[in-house]
């Protein structure tokens, strides 16, 4: 390996780990825009509560930041499974 193949390694090595450490903040930053409830239901969360920190669902879109319970996510997902398996029934 030639010092220029280092050299350019190294550089594109800093250039990773200083993008990995922008998204970390961000990511953050966005914690502390955390709901305190589920998106649906309005079931409280408790952020220090390990298991519900484990099992929530958390979806973040442009700084958008929803949370949703594991039941309400349960729902949504089976909703969204028998829309899929509707419109493959009507193209068949």
């Amino acid at each position: 390996m030639s010092s220029f193949e280092r050299k350019l390694k190294r550089k594109n090595d800093k250039k990773a780990k200083k993008l990995a450490e922008k998204e970390l903040a961000m990511k953050v930053a966005l914690f502390g825009k955390l709901p305190n409830e589920c998106l649906t239901c309005e079931k409280s969360f408790d952020k220090k509560n390990k298991e519900e920190v484990m099992s929530w669902n958390v979806i973040v879109k442009q700084e958008i930041v929803r949370l949703y319970c594991p039941e309400c996510w349960d729902k949504a997902t089976k909703i969204i499974e028998e829309f899929k398996d509707r419109l493959n029934n009507k193209n068949d």
